[in-house]
């Protein structure tokens, strides 16, 4: 930046008081993201109101201006004005007042500190940095969410055996802090899935991405490598993450396979009364088909994900006959949880998927999800009738194979009846009517849509079909070629549907299915 610029942004920036403004702090990073001294400042105010996610995001804009304040890089007479955790008699005092006394103590002080690190920070921040390397810090020198700002390779990262994955639920921050504050060496990722554009829902059919990895070696004294991944938690240059791609896809495959199997174990509990014994009880023939196979992982798994529902059931009788449960205990076991990498869960955990599958249209949008909790699993383009189409909660109480005898019948190669209706959810062969009003009131789906979701879903499955019910779509498309990202089988790349071996006899040839089309 010339030194002019310079000049005129620091006149700027003093114009007020940066240090008892924050609105205008606020106001001055979003129109200077590359000052990175003013957002060194905001973050200390953030600190000082204990909103660590925040003061983190901003330390983390700072860079190297945060570590040459934490770090003593620059040097000055007097300590670093630091604002403590616990109760003292200051904090009786009236805030205005305190608010007013503290800042006045270490204004000046950061005044000079400003104007000795700003010309340093600036000619740094556009030198041109040979190879981009990723920083690395001791970790020692890390306050609980602050993060210094890392220069990542531009060349290809492989990613290391063993990589441990922590999927973040909206506050990476913290899960951050976690990671640092752990003992373990080796890579860490941490990863989310992005939000719906009206913030309620989590869009794990558009992908989970990598945010941020820590790389912890110890050494002569523990150090962290950082490298970020996503341009809008570091406003620099990414890291590639392709090697990442896959490690994720293998996780995520294995929490929609745990997902499916809880659901369906779910579903055969609420048909019968009980929990099957077998996971041939699952594949049974029609009419009693809940899924038309498991895939070996499942099977695997099975034993495991029954033995969690007898324990839920245990607890909840002694819950209900008045024995006490050791509340440390399971406060212990959730925090061990949330400390343990996602990527070491068994194949029978489906978080963050914890609740049941179930179906959720929108007619307005035409448009079909699967959901867990606030997860959108899985989006599909569909085919309504508009008024003709019920409104409400219903359930999948059928479920079959080729309903015409053929897989290209008016009703395509899968179809599940709802609630004992002339409405089902089915294919079609007129794959023109996808996204448009013309049927008599069914659910009509593309092929590759409608067998993804028969193997993903079973019998007693809820379905809610109203307006407005689902987050608008950014991109017209079935999510195919140049589609939106994440909508059709797939999420949107129907080579890798969910798919399930067929282990079981689910036609129903003998009967004419007058379904509504």
């Amino acid at each position: 930046m010339k030194e002019n610029n310079r000049n005129d942004q620091l006149e700027r920036f003093f114009q007020h008081n940066p240090i008892e403004d924050p609105l205008y702090l606020k106001k001055y990073v979003k129109d200077h993201p590359d000052h990175k001294m003013a957002w060194y400042l905001l973050g200390r105010e953030y600190a000082a109101q204990g909103k660590e996610g925040k003061a983190a995001y901003c330390f983390a804009q700072s860079g190297e201006i945060y570590e040459a304040f934490e770090c003593q890089k620059i040097t000055i007479e007097g300590p670093l004005p630091s604002y403590p955790t616990s109760i003292s008699k200051k904090d009786t005092e009236p805030s205005s007042k305190r608010k007013t006394s503290s800042m006045g103590k270490w204004l000046p002080l950061m005044v000079i500190l400003l104007l000795l690190a700003v010309p340093a920070a600036m000619n740094l921040a556009n030198e041109d940095i040979k190879g981009f390397p990723t920083e690395v810090v001791k970790t020692s020198s890390l306050s609980i969410g602050a993060t210094p700002s890392a220069i990542p390779a531009t060349e290809k990262q492989e990613v290391p055996a063993g990589a441990k994955l922590y999927f973040s639920d909206g506050d990476w921050s913290k899960k951050l802090q976690r990671v640092l504050t752990s003992s373990g060496t080796g890579e860490s990722v941490i990863m989310e899935a992005p939000r719906s554009a009206d913030g309620k829902w989590s869009e794990w059919n558009r992908s989970v991405k990598p945010l941020i990895s820590v790389e912890t070696q110890v050494g002569g004294g523990s150090t962290a490598a950082l490298k970020y991944y996503q341009s809008q938690i570091c406003s620099c240059q990414v890291a590639d993450s392709s090697a990442l791609v896959p490690v994720i896809a293998n996780w995520m495959s294995e929490r929609e396979q745990a997902i499916v199997l809880q659901s369906t174990i779910q579903a055969y509990q609420l048909k019968t009364g009980s929990l099957p014994e077998k996971p041939e009880q699952l594949t049974k023939p029609y009419p009693d088909n809940l899924l038309p196979g498991l895939a070996p992982e499942m099977q695997e798994a099975f034993p495991q994900v029954v033995s969690k529902f007898n324990e839920s059931a245990k607890t909840g009788k002694a819950q209900e006959s008045g024995q006490t449960t050791d509340k440390n205990e399971q406060s212990k076991q959730t925090l061990k949880e949330q400390a343990m990498p996602a990527s070491s869960q068994s194949k029978s955990s489906p978080d963050p998927l914890r609740d049941p599958l179930r179906i959720v249209i929108d007619t307005d949008q035409h448009r079909l999800a699967l959901v867990s909790g606030e997860f959108i699993i899985r989006s599909y383009l569909v085919g309504l009738g508009g008024e003709k189409t019920p409104q409400g909660d219903f359930k999948i109480s059928e479920k079959v194979r080729d309903p015409n005898g053929k897989s290209n019948g008016e009703f395509g190669s899968r179809g599940m009846t709802l609630s004992d209706t002339l409405y089902a959810i089915h294919g079609t062969n007129k794959p023109s009517s996808i996204g448009k009003d013309e049927s008599h009131g069914c659910v009509r789906m593309q092929q590759a849509d409608i067998e993804e979701l028969y193997n993903m879903v079973p019998q007693e499955t809820k379905v809610t079909i109203g307006k407005g019910v689902l987050p608008a779509v950014s991109d017209g498309g079935n999510g195919n070629e140049g589609g939106s990202p994440g909508i059709g089988a797939g999420r949107g790349k129907p080579d890798q549907s969910f798919r399930l071996p067929l282990q079981t006899k689910d036609s129903n040839p003998g009967k004419k299915y007058k379904w509504l089309d």
